[in-house]
């Protein structure tokens, strides 16, 4: 068993809950700024007073120890207010993803079943979720003249702090139990990355994804600075001015979205001092060249939900450190996180033997909530009595004892940083009218990123439209869950035993193209820039005006990257949701058109 090692630190002194942890944090550095949003700005001393306020008022309203609270809210400075007030009112915060379709909102809202919902926008849940809505602004009012004192500790380090959900493979959510241990973890945490009150944290992921609690807790635990970026998946733009206005030393990012921060930001990394990576296997290419531009050590970090948040880092100091494996190692784990590689009888593999990635320690979650049977098949107990989590993930030791993953057993899939249940994607395009067979697989898409693929037949033995796919799928699932390209077969192929040969799905060509087809006529001259833009970007040389992006093997990074393009040649904002949201090239085009119609006018209304 790889276990970490602990350094002492004054944090050991306090409970390991999260409230105990924040609230040393904010007597200590009670002037430090603790988060950043636009021009807006709040002291550790102002968050604290401000949580211990809402947390008297969730109290009076009904919520106390183990009380579920959902919380429906973009990120802004009342998130992370109302965060911390749910867990000093003992309260499990369940995170709900604005982002996210109603539908996929309701089934967690159904499954967590909360005492409320804070949200900053009752317009958008009003009548749809089976719960009371609280709007900010009235949590806000009514804690107004409240005590500001913290409050007497009522959480212990087994009491649940967070419910998130993550992709089920029977299509519906799985809801993680989080305890406080399994973040208040990282307060007395030091080792490698040694986050102190000096350093700056950007908070860009989605606040229901795990990869939020690494920003968010390594930031609040240790006095450092949080910078809350907008809504959504930033664009580089934005990402880039935050990171050298604020002199931002610490980035976590998924591997793909730091890839195409290198591609074409660089050099805003000149000042950072660490370089968190999550979520797949990091490209070489994309290392070597981060490194000739800053002196930032660069971790490969392992992180999963089960485990509450970052469990492994592998520091990369040299580009030696990346071409001398044929995989980067996620290394070793983290103070009061333990690793094994076992094989099928749940034995020590020997160094260089893959077998089943295994994570104990106080990281480990306390299960799925209501799922006993699911709980008992991915949960076990350690050799000292502890839980170990089954993370599904193959993995082999190398001689000197770091940890090498060599990828999944099981149906789910890494991609662009977020896990997916391939089967969850297929259970989903199966609902659609006229869809009959489905079946849904992660192919490689350059640069050591994935992509989705569905495979499918339909009732009536025509092709669907990829356009009204992705626009029904979006409804029902999140838009990193949707395949980037669709084919359609007259029948699945299958085996002897009359069941479908997945092996024989094969995308040997990458998106589908329609080789006949040639570009649309374009009456418009813009057309033709943003075409070749996508074009470049995406790699597909078929694509049209009218096409989809997301359709037609278009992705996150794609998008971030278009609109990075499109801004710097029009002169004009384009923000990453701003490609999603227009999802053709002539929709995009219109968009464009008017905005810089709309910048026109306002400046000739200045003058």
């Amino acid at each position: 068993m790889i276990k970490g090692t602990d350094s002492p630190t004054s944090h050991h002194e306090a409970p390991l809950t999260l409230t105990a942890q924040f609230e040393e944090s904010a007597h200590r550095w009670a002037e430090n700024t603790a988060l950043v949003h636009g021009a807006e700005t709040l002291t550790y001393d102002q968050l604290n007073r401000r949580a211990n306020r809402m947390a008297r008022r969730l109290l009076e309203r009904g919520a106390g120890s183990g009380t579920r609270i959902g919380v429906h809210m973009s990120r802004s400075l009342d998130l992370y207010t109302v965060m911390l007030a749910v867990l000093k009112a003992g309260g499990c915060v369940v995170p709900l993803n604005p982002e996210h379709p109603r539908e996929f909102i309701g089934r967690i809202v159904m499954e967590s079943a909360p005492h409320s919902v804070i949200c900053d926008d009752t317009n958008v849940l009003a009548d749809e979720i089976a719960a009371p809505v609280i709007p900010i602004s009235t949590l806000a009012e009514e804690s107004s003249g409240l005590a500001e004192t913290d409050l007497p500790g009522t959480a212990e380090p087994e009491t649940t702090a967070f419910l998130m959900f993550t992709s089920g493979s029977t299509g519906a959510p799985k809801g993680v139990r989080i305890a406080h241990r399994g973040l208040a973890r990282l307060g007395p945490y030091r080792g490698d990355l040694d986050i102190t009150e000096r350093d700056c944290l950007v908070q860009a992921a989605a606040f229901s994804f795990a990869a939020s609690t690494i920003e968010i807790w390594l930031s609040l635990l240790h006095g450092a600075q949080l910078v809350v970026m907008p809504p959504g998946l930033p664009s580089l733009a934005v990402l880039r001015d935050a990171v050298v206005r604020h002199g931002v030393t610490t980035l976590s990012l998924p591997c793909g979205l730091f890839n195409v921060l290198v591609d074409n930001e660089p050099e805003c990394l000149k000042g950072v001092r660490i370089i968190l990576l999550s979520g797949d296997f990091p490209s070489p290419a994309h290392l070597e060249k981060a490194m000739s531009y800053t002196s930032a050590t660069v971790y490969n970090g392992y992180g999963c939900t089960e485990n509450s948040s970052i469990s492994a880092l592998y520091p990369i100091r040299s580009a030696d450190d990346v071409r001398r494996q044929d995989r980067v190692p996620i290394g070793r784990p983290l103070p009061m996180v333990s690793m094994e590689v076992l094989d099928d009888a749940m034995a020590p593999c020997a160094p260089g033997e893959a077998g089943q990635l295994c994570v104990g320690g106080a990281g480990v979650a306390q299960g799925y909530l209501d799922r006993p049977e699911l709980t008992a098949e991915k949960f076990t107990r350690a050799p000292d009595g502890g839980l170990l989590y089954l993370t599904g993930d193959l993995a082999r030791r190398t001689p000197e004892g770091d940890i090498v993953l060599v990828g999944r057993a099981d149906s789910m899939v890494k991609i662009r940083g977020f896990r997916v249940e391939t089967s969850a994607v297929a259970l989903a395009l199966r609902s659609l009218d006229e869809i009959l067979e489905t079946v849904v697989k992660a192919f490689p898409d350059g640069a050591n990123e994935k992509s989705l693929v569905a495979f499918y037949t339909t009732t009536t033995g025509r092709e669907a439209d990829p356009a009204d796919l992705v626009h029904r799928l979006g409804e029902l699932i999140p838009s990193y869950m949707i395949p980037s390209s669709f084919r359609h077969l007259e029948r699945m192929p299958t085996n002897v035993n009359g069941k479908i040969d997945r092996a024989a799905l094969t995308d040997p060509d990458g998106p589908a193209k329609e080789t006949t087809k040639g570009d649309s006529a374009m009456q418009n001259p813009l057309e033709s820039v943003v075409l070749q833009a996508w074009k470049d970007i995406s790699g597909d040389n078929d694509f049209t005006t009218k096409d989809s992006f997301l359709g037609h093997g278009g992705n996150s990074l794609h998008f971030v990257q278009l609109a990075s393009r499109l801004q710097k040649i029009f002169g004009t904002e384009v923000a990453t949701e701003d490609v999603f949201r227009h999802g053709t090239v002539e929709q995009l085009v219109r968009f464009i058109e008017e905005s810089r119609e709309a910048d026109q006018n306002s400046v000739t209304q200045t003058k």
